[in-house]
């Protein structure tokens, strides 16, 4: 019971009210940040991808007795994972990764081991809810 309340403590730590939250995260993210070519859409989904597994590896440490993961079991997804992955993301202060985290579905944003083509969904998502998106800029 100590190391449940020790743990969700920790969370709760690295989770900031609104308030409290850095000026980088209180950017606004459009959609229209994210790139939609196939180079600047995979390299955003590794970037994304990398910090999952990032926020992950870090939620296994930060469980009772410092539990070590080995093989390919996968972590299960929590609060720790969440709040770990939204900080990351926050922290990188990048639109384009901000967008593109907010614009993939909660069951697959912090899947630490959904496909490496994953990027090509969220495209077809963006087009299909942005329609403005596949009209060539007007300049």
């Amino acid at each position: 019971m100590f190391i449940r309340i020790l743990t969700l403590t920790a969370v709760l730590a690295l989770t900031a009210l609104p308030s409290q939250m850095p000026a980088h995260a209180e950017t606004a993210y459009s959609v229209k940040d994210i790139p939609l070519d196939d180079a600047g859409l995979r390299m955003l989904d590794q970037k994304h991808l990398h910090l999952a597994r990032r926020a992950g590896t870090i939620c296994v440490h930060m469980a009772p007795g410092g539990v070590v993961r080995h093989g390919s079991a996968p972590i299960a997804l929590d609060g720790c994972n969440i709040s770990q992955l939204d900080h990351l993301v926050a922290e990188q202060n990048d639109p384009a990764l901000s967008a593109y985290h907010n614009a993939i579905r909660p069951g697959e944003r912090y899947d630490q081991n959904r496909s490496a083509l994953y990027w090509r969904t969220v495209r077809q998502q963006l087009l299909a809810n942005n329609p403005e998106l596949s009209q060539p800029a007007v300049k």
